[in-house]
């Protein structure tokens, strides 16, 4: 199923057995979309805008991570400083931002297991994996959207059994590796 017009993605594929869940009104400029496979309601691919630009001081930081190039190590200040970009109650809620222990009721939302800046379809991206929570699994990326580098996009999958998360995985690469961006 060949998907257009996505935000910042011209388009991408997906298997002919998912379909897109409808996810409710948008609020103001915040919209998503969300794909399942048949017969999976735990897993999905979700893509996603939260609807506020992000603030000076974040962009300046998302755009020089990216204009490093690829790479797989950040310190803590960059880490701490990605934070808005990979949302503040979300994948930016984890053990490096978050220093209250793990299972207590103000411990992290999220276990940061890898963080890396990749290119995908020749656009350098924020990529980020690990497990929430709840215990979903997640993989997904961050990515400017917009002339000035203000929006943050993520394009994520998520499911709630690690046996699952790895059945679909091979799925959300090839999907990423079809991207085509506007």
């Amino acid at each position: 199923m060949k998907l257009e017009n996505i935000g910042a993605i011209k388009q991408f594929t997906l298997p002919d057995d998912w379909q897109e869940r409808r996810s409710g009104a948008a609020l103001g400029v915040r919209w998503e979309r969300i794909f399942q496979p048949a017969g999976a309601h735990n897993v999905e691919i979700n893509i996603s805008y939260r609807g506020v630009p992000l603030d000076e001081a974040s962009r300046k930081v998302f755009s020089y991570v990216l204009k490093q190039g690829e790479k797989n190590d950040f310190d803590l200040e960059e880490v701490l400083a990605l934070r808005t970009v990979m949302g503040m109650a979300t994948t930016g809620d984890n053990q490096y931002t978050n220093t209250n222990p793990l299972d207590s009721l103000e411990g992290p939302n999220f276990e940061l297991t890898a963080l890396a800046v990749r290119t995908v379809a020749g656009r350098l991206v924020l990529r980020v994996e690990g497990k929430f929570k709840n215990n979903r699994v997640y993989s997904g990326m961050f990515y400017q959207a917009g002339s000035e580098g203000k929006m943050v996009e993520e394009f994520f999958l998520q499911a709630t059994t690690r046996d699952e998360f790895e059945h679909y995985k091979p799925t959300f690469n090839d999907a990423l590796d079809s991207i085509v961006w506007r």
